[in-house]
């Protein structure tokens, strides 16, 4: 063994020997104490003065109305503006593949980074298509386009070209 390798040997079994000395003997195991009442105590009395203070504000009846819808769960997802052809959550039975029914309405270019929304969900080219009538990796994105997204089946199988539908025309 040469005086370097010696060298190096001598410095790892040191860095062993320092790592089960403080992991193991100089730092015995520190339980954390947490005061919940003192906290919870403090986070209350910030919302009371919270609530205090806009309690002297003169709000409009618009801005009055805002604060109270804030807590208020949405019954519809304000940035969607397409049509979805298939309710996620929901049982569904297996469709063919003739009647699958494929909504391109969205498409975003971010530089070299293109997506595609299709069936309300978000795609980059190479993704799998997922959805209640599609089994897992059946379908994937081949190309998007601004007009038109191409879809292709895994295995043997001709591509689908989907247009761009906007509800608003």
């Amino acid at each position: 063994m040469s005086k370097q390798e010696k060298v190096m040997v001598v410095i790892a079994g040191l860095a062993i020997i320092f790592g089960v000395y403080y992991f193991f003997i100089a730092s015995p195991a520190k339980t954390i104490r947490i005061e919940t009442g003192k906290t919870m105590a403090e986070l209350n009395k910030l919302a009371d003065d919270i609530t205090a203070e806009l309690k002297q504000w003169n709000l409009t009846e618009a801005e009055a109305y805002i604060i109270t819808q804030a807590d208020i769960e949405w019954t519809k997802d304000p940035f969607f503006e397409g049509k979805v052809s298939w309710k996620p959550g929901s049982e569904g039975t297996v469709i063919q593949a003739e009647k699958l029914e494929f909504n391109y309405t969205g498409y975003i270019e971010l530089g070299k980074k293109k997506l595609a929304v299709i069936n309300g969900l978000d795609y980059q080219i190479g993704e799998s298509l997922v959805g209640e009538s599609l089994e897992s990796g059946e379908y994937v994105v081949r190309n998007i386009y601004p007009d038109r997204v191409v879809i292709k089946p895994k295995g043997k199988g001709k591509a689908i070209t989907v247009q761009f539908f906007n509800e608003k025309e």
